[in-house]
């Protein structure tokens, strides 16, 4: 796994920017994520438009979205990280509360936040010396 950015406040909220290097890290971020925690990612999703005649055309547009994680899902066969829940950062494409799922697979970034930092003290002592910091 390689951490990009670390932002921790003592006894407070925390986030880390990682990406995955190989398949093992998605089963570690698996072991990570929690529900309630937020995870930001860059996706695509299937998106409703007007046409001139006056029907609707599906376009799949590639969209930064950021969840409040409800479900969290590991396939070892596919090597990806499916983190399922609602949106909680409004654009124009997706409303708030709209369901989604992210998928993280290896070397694409993702931000993680946690709201409590004793949740980071697990991921801090295990993985800081295993772990490359851009």
């Amino acid at each position: 796994m390689k951490i990009t950015h670390r932002d921790f406040v003592a006894n407070g909220p925390g986030s880390v920017k990682m990406v995955p290097v190989e398949s093992d890290d998605l089963w570690y971020a698996y072991n990570l994520i929690a529900p309630g925690d937020t995870v930001q990612a860059v996706t695509v999703r299937k998106v409703l438009r007007e046409v001139a005649s006056g029907g609707r055309d599906a376009e799949r547009m590639k969209l930064k979205l950021e969840i409040k994680v409800e479900v969290v899902e590991y396939d070892k066969a596919g090597s990806v990280l499916r983190v399922r829940g609602k949106n909680i950062q409004e654009n124009e494409y997706v409303k708030i509360g709209q369901f989604h799922t992210l998928e993280i697979e290896p070397h694409r970034p993702f931000m993680l936040r946690k709201v409590s930092t004793s949740e980071w003290i697990d991921f801090q002592t295990e993985k800081e010396n295993n772990t490359k910091i851009c």
